[in-house]
């Protein structure tokens, strides 16, 4: 295991929250060897171009957040009715509701009881917000997948399911078919898909996933997109696509998808982007897929020793956030999900968690970083902001 996942851990562990708290993850996965068991695949599908070498200058302004505890961070943010929404781990087991008008100050309105609520995505759909993760976070044993409702970001309802929903949901998207979310069931060392038309009733899409974690879900391809990791025996990055969001099909093995987990994915106009890093010291990649089924490996500057983890739309391109192995905050931007340069400068003492874009802005959050493994690692939720260039 490598010195920066070790030190991502006081942040990733806790962005996720307690919904996260028994996920896979890269300082969670089953034992790996220190090296891949076997060489990397030829390349398939279309052979990516090389990306550009010239970073993009920006500079990276931190808002004014409120103080939290010790391992904190950012999950999301959205827009609710009176501005933006963050969704942020409280450093425990619960989650954390700010509120801004312009993303540069925050103020916390954390409803009562969410001590016990962990928050790990939030979707508008239909005039309401949709966040999914677990319930009941404090008894872990539980396992209790959950989803909360909102009109405006601040009051929040838990989701009252006839049956219980066991596991934990990770990432929720919404479509014209409705809302699909995607995790996992611990208990059953399985991942999961589960899907409403409402966002008030949810069921399972298929069966579980044996011996799988899902991180993503996304449209294209055949229909749908999820991708996350699987043991094959060791954990590595895998592919699952749709036609219906019920019937789910493994893709071919990624090029170089060994001790690998895919941890993001998205569409470029008409190019699948899926993202993700190493469970060793391998640093991060980019795959890109014309058809959700054969993925081909991007190049990126630096990303051997920084570690993507998520991707968002901006006016300026799609931008990828993670982190470095020197424990900065780090950025790459694309046009087309082959071609990458560097996004500003690593940002010391930070970690990307994922993005926002919105009027021109970019808002990059996760969480601030500050000490070592042997002196213990010190991390606070924050939030960071950039102009845009069209």
């Amino acid at each position: 295991m490598n010195r920066l996942l070790l030190a991502l851990l006081a942040v990733v562990s806790v962005v996720l929250a307690a919904c996260s708290a028994q996920a896979p993850s890269p300082s969670a996965a089953p034992s790996t060897p220190a090296s891949p068991s076997a060489s990397p695949k030829p390349s398939v599908g279309e052979t990516p171009s090389p990306a550009p070498s010239e970073p993009v200058v920006v500079g990276w302004e931190a808002a004014s957040v409120p103080q939290t505890a010790n391992a904190s961070g950012v999950a999301a943010i959205v827009r609710g009715r009176d501005g933006l929404v963050a969704i942020s781990s409280d450093g425990a087991f619960g989650t954390l509701v700010w509120v801004s008008a312009d993303g540069r100050t925050w103020t916390d309105v954390t409803p009562d009881g969410f001590e016990s609520v962990g928050i790990a995505s939030v979707v508008e759909y239909e005039g309401m917000l949709v966040g999914v993760g677990r319930g009941n976070t404090i008894d872990i044993e539980t396992e209790e997948a959950a989803v909360y409702l909102s009109e405006d970001g601040v009051s929040w309802r838990k989701v009252e399911t006839a049956e219980p929903m066991v596991g934990q949901l990770i990432d929720v998207i919404a479509t014209d078919d409705g809302l699909y979310a995607v995790g996992g069931v611990p208990g059953a060392d399985a991942a999961a898909v589960w899907r409403s038309t409402d966002g008030e009733t949810w069921e399972r899409a298929g069966g579980d996933i044996e011996h799988a974690f899902l991180w993503s879900i996304a449209e294209g391809g055949p229909g749908l997109v999820a991708v996350g990791w699987r043991r094959d025996p060791d954990p590595s990055a895998a592919v699952w696509t749709s036609t219906d969001g019920t019937q789910w099909t493994l893709s071919p093995d990624p090029e170089g998808y060994e001790l690998f987990e895919g941890t993001d994915v998205t569409e470029i106009d008409g190019t699948l982007v899926m993202v993700g890093s190493s469970f060793t010291s391998q640093g991060g990649r980019f795959w890109t897929s014309t058809d959700g089924v054969e993925w081909a490996i991007a190049e990126a500057p630096g990303i051997d020793e920084a570690y993507p983890r998520n991707l968002v739309h901006t006016s300026s391109g799609v931008v990828a956030v993670g982190a470095s192995e020197a424990m900065a905050g780090t950025a790459w931007i694309s046009q087309d999900g082959i071609g990458w340069a560097p996004f500003g400068e690593p940002l010391p003492g930070t970690y990307f968690h994922s993005g926002f874009a919105d009027d021109g802005a970019l808002l990059a959050f996760g969480a601030t970083q500050e000490g070592t493994l042997e002196t213990g690692i010190e991390a606070h939720a924050m939030i960071w902001s950039t102009a845009l260039t069209d």
